[in-house]
């Protein structure tokens, strides 16, 4: 009686002890996600920060040159107004 009510006793300290270190582990793992949460945010806010800023950040215009001839002008005129048709 004595053996059994001993076997008794070990199986649900076991089983004690497993729920409380599962619970220490369920506890870490809860810290760990939201700190991948928090991270994941961060990095959110830092790629639109780097896109805005990409965008601020443009490549200064060409300089056309002068137009001296006629043909020189046509030409331009109708590479220009292609240039706006695309969009």
């Amino acid at each position: 009686m004595k053996g059994l009510v001993k076997i008794i006793m070990a199986i649900l300290g076991i089983l004690g002890l497993s729920g409380k270190a599962s619970a220490k582990k369920k506890a870490e793992v809860k810290k760990i996600d939201k700190k991948v949460k928090e991270v994941k945010k961060a990095k959110k806010v830092v790629q639109k920060k780097k896109a805005t800023v990409k965008k601020a950040v443009k490549k200064t215009p060409k300089k056309k040159p002068n137009v001296k001839t006629a043909k020189a002008a046509r030409t331009s005129l109708k590479a220009r107004a292609k240039k706006w048709k695309e969009f």
